[in-house]
C-alpha cells in the first residue's frame, strides 16, 4: 500500500471498555477529534508526554500499600494546611471541601490525589507535546474519557469523582477548561475501568496515539488556535515559556531541550505524567 493510501488513523478492537487509535499525522488528529467528538459529548481529555504513563495520580503513584492510602493522603493534606500558613495574603479563602485544598496544592506542584484532566482534545494535546526530552517515547499519547459513562456506573461512581474548583486561586484551571478526577481506592484509573466495563466493547477509554516526529507541526497548529503557554498558564512564567516556545518554533533550529522557564516546564511535565 503507497503512503498515500494509507489510512489516516487505524482503530484496535474495543477490549473491556479500552480503544487504542495510532493517528499518523497532526492533520488527521484534527480530523479524528471531529468525528469522535461532538461538543458537549461528555468526553474529557489529558495528553502524556510519553505513551506509558498511567492514569495515576503524583501522589497515588508513590504510595505502594494501597491500605494506607487514606491515612498518607490525611497527613500530605495536613502537612500543607500547616505549610502555608501566612502565605496566601490577607485574607485568604477558607475551604470546607477538601478536594479545594487539594487542588490549590496541586497548583503549585503538591503531590496530590488529583489526576487533571480538560473538555478540550487539543489543550490535552498540548500538554503531550509542550516539552521535548532526549527520553521521549517515538509517540505521544492523548487519553479521552466518557466522564459521562463513568458517572453513570454503579461501580465507579461511588468511587470515582470529577470536580471542577470554584477558587479564584485556580485561574490555570479556568484557563485550561480544566477539571480534576479523584479516586477514593488509590487505583490506576485504567485498570479500575477495565474492571467495571469487563466484557465491554463499548470505548469508555481511548487512548490517542501520535508520532513524537509530528511535534512541531502540532505545537504550530495549536499555536493558530491561540493554544499556548501564554493562553494555558495566565501568569509570569507562563509567559516566559511562551516566549520560549515561539523562538523554539520560529527562530531556532528543531532541538531536543525544553522550551519552557523551570516553573511552566514542571506544571507541563505534572499534567502530563500525573
Amino acid at each position: 500500500m503507497s503512503r498515500e493510501n494509507k489510512p489516516r488513523w487505524t482503530s484496535g478492537r474495543v477490549k473491556d471498555g479500552i480503544e487504542e487509535i495510532h493517528i499518523r499525522k497532526w492533520n488527521f488528529f484534527i480530523d479524528y477529534i471531529q468525528e469522535a467528538f461532538s461538543p458537549g459529548c461528555g468526553w474529557i481529555h489529558r495528553g502524556h508526554r510519553k505513551d506509558y504513563y498511567k492514569l495515576e495520580s503524583t501522589i497515588d503513584r508513590k504510595i505502594f500499600d494501597k491500605a494506607q492510602t487514606e491515612q498518607l493522603r490525611r497527613e500530605q493534606l495536613d502537612r500543607f494546611k500547616m505549610a502555608i500558613r501566612g502565605k496566601r495574603g490577607a485574607n485568604p479563602p477558607q475551604y470546607d471541601e477538601p478536594l479545594e485544598w487539594w487542588a490549590l496544592g496541586q497548583h503549585f506542584g503538591l503531590l496530590t490525589p488529583l489526576l487533571d484532566w480538560t473538555h478540550s482534545p487539543y489543550t490535552a494535546a498540548f500538554f503531550a507535546f509542550a516539552n521535548a526530552g532526549k527520553d521521549d517515547t517515538r509517540k505521544r499519547i492523548i487519553v479521552s474519557l466518557n466522564k459521562h459513562e463513568v458517572e453513570r456506573c454503579p461501580e465507579l461512581a461511588a468511587t470515582v469523582r470529577f470536580y471542577t474548583p470554584n477558587s479564584d486561586e485556580n485561574a490555570r484551571v479556568l484557563g485550561q477548561n480544566g477539571l480534576f478526577s479523584y479516586s477514593d481506592s488509590g487505583e490506576e484509573l485504567e485498570s479500575v475501568v477495565a474492571q467495571a466495563f469487563a466484557g465491554s466493547r463499548t470505548a469508555i477509554i481511548k487512548k490517542v496515539y501520535l508520532p513524537n516526529a509530528e511535534r512541531i507541526d502540532v505545537l504550530r497548529g495549536l499555536e493558530q488556535m491561540n493554544i499556548n503557554h501564554l493562553t494555558l498558564f495566565p501568569d509570569l512564567s507562563g509567559a516566559s515559556s511562551y516566549a520560549n516556545m515561539q523562538f523554539e518554533l520560529y527562530s531556532s533550529r528543531p532541538s531536543a531541550s525544553e522550551p519552557a522557564s523551570p516553573a511552566a516546564r514542571d506544571s507541563v511535565e505534572e499534567q502530563a505524567e500525573d
